[in-house]
């Protein structure tokens, strides 16, 4: 169908050139497909378990979002960072650590490898944290303040006019 309209554009209408290339770029690049997206909330035990089959997902480990959330259908995955799956495991697709036809879950910018993970022990505590950013905070304060009437600088001369007085100068004359 793309074909047969950049044909009719570049024959009937040169003007319409601009536009047959936008109609390339948006199939190519910008496409949303309407199964995309979720169907609505599931309400009946024959809709859940219609949801789940659509999903690859057991009638036992599918559920929803909250119907208020907005997410139709949509399961609700665990929430494991991508940097917590196994790296060993053989995956269909090992740079993003997926499988084929495996859901993604609803917040997947959120849980890339080089982002936040959920599930991941963090390295100090939070209050050892807070400790040493207050300290490196309040000791920059008191550096300043107790070093404030110590002044440093380029040491420099007033700059002499000859309107002054007498001046000497570094020159053999």
């Amino acid at each position: 169908m793309a074909f047969n309209l950049v044909k009719r554009a570049l024959l009937y209408d040169t003007k319409a050139v601009r536009n047959a290339a936008a109609i390339y770029y948006n199939t190519a690049r910008n496409h949303w497909n309407y199964q995309y997206k979720p169907d609505p909330y599931p309400k009946t035990p024959q809709e859940r378990a219609a949801a789940a089959k659509k999903y690859g997902l057991t009638v036992e480990e599918y559920q929803p979002y909250p119907e208020d959330m907005g997410y139709g259908d949509y399961p609700k995955l665990p929430d494991i960072g991508t940097d917590s799956k196994d790296p060993n495991y053989p995956y269909d697709l090992p740079d993003l650590k997926r499988n084929f036809n495996e859901p993604i879950h609803a917040s997947a910018e959120i849980y890339g490898e080089d982002r936040y993970d959920p599930s991941g022990r963090p390295r100090f505590s939070l209050t050892h944290q807070w400790t040493w950013f207050l300290g490196a905070i309040f000791g920059s304060f008191g550096l300043y303040f107790w070093l404030d009437n110590y002044k440093f600088g380029r040491p420099v001369t007033i700059k002499q006019y000859p309107k002054d007085g007498p001046h000497y100068m570094f020159c053999e004359k």
